[in-house]
């Protein structure tokens, strides 16, 4: 059994939290009014059906695919699903400008999109029809493809949810080629003062806080975390893995729902 100082990636920390809290609550989330709870071994199982329709769509080792989409459950599983394939994700927000959505994608030389909804692809269309995108994703949405066409749902490549043993053995496995060194995302600031300036993280600067913090702030698998910002913001997406890697859950909230959800779940840790 892997030890923290085994533990090289993040998709490691996935392997591990399946391995040993398989039946504890990992999420909850809301969806047209009703509370879903997931626990560690449906997320693995999640995350391993949408790696596998993502290598199918030719994602792979170094890949940059820009993720626009805000906080949902879907979000954490197709980012685990990215680094399993160790894809590079460029995440921002859905009310993120066209003009910096198309100097991200140049600047990154994005390949791919994943997007949270038609809607938003919409909002962008002219310019995204501008690039030269092998695939575009869609997070949410029926089955949208059609012939000839380089648009999916997630609702497309999810189609088969069967798993294999042979299925299971290929997933885990895609941790021996990830290194500490492997880039995994390209985060890039606002842009608010000039064009947006891109950060490069690889597995060994998450690590380092998903194997040191929770030492010193004692996190358990007994542990409900209220997550409120960003998701794809760095501070609250460490927060999610730190989670993640302790056997806690994560709470989805929203502005909204935030005073509500502080009384009803009484979590133990909110990110601020």
């Amino acid at each position: 059994m892997a030890t923290e100082s085994d533990l090289r990636s993040l998709h490691d920390v996935l392997l591990r939290a399946n391995r040993e809290h398989p039946d504890s609550e990992a999420f909850i989330y809301r969806a047209a009014g009703e509370e879903h709870v997931v626990t560690y071994r449906k997320f693995y199982e999640d995350v391993l059906l949408l790696s596998r329709a993502f290598a199918e769509k030719k994602i792979g080792k170094g890949s940059k695919v820009l993720f626009l989409s805000d906080n949902r459950y879907a979000w954490i599983v197709t980012d685990f699903a990215l680094i399993s394939l160790g894809a590079i994700s460029v995440p921002r927000g859905s009310d993120s400008p066209t003009r910096e959505l198309e100097y991200i994608i140049d600047h990154s030389e994005c390949d791919y999109l994943i997007v949270e909804t038609l809607s938003l692809l919409d909002n962008h269309s002219e310019m995204f029809s501008r690039k030269k995108l092998r695939n575009v994703f869609v997070i949410e949405g029926e089955k949208e493809h059609k012939l000839f066409s380089n648009l999916y749902s997630y609702n497309d490549l999810m189609k088969d949810r069967s798993i294999t043993p042979e299925d299971i053995r290929a997933f885990e496995a895609l941790g021996d080629d990830l290194e500490q060194e492997d880039i995994f995302t390209l985060i890039y600031t606002s842009g608010t003062t000039g064009n947006p300036k891109g950060v490069i993280l690889n597995h060994r600067n998450v690590m380092y806080n998903v194997e040191k913090i929770p030492l010193v702030v004692d996190l358990s698998r007994d542990d409900y975390w209220l997550s409120v910002l960003p998701t794809w913001h760095i501070f609250e997406r460490a927060a999610e893995y730190m989670a993640i890697s302790s056997g806690g859950c994560t709470v989805y909230s929203s502005v909204k729902t935030f005073a509500e959800d502080l009384q009803y779940y009484k979590p133990t840790l909110v990110c601020s």
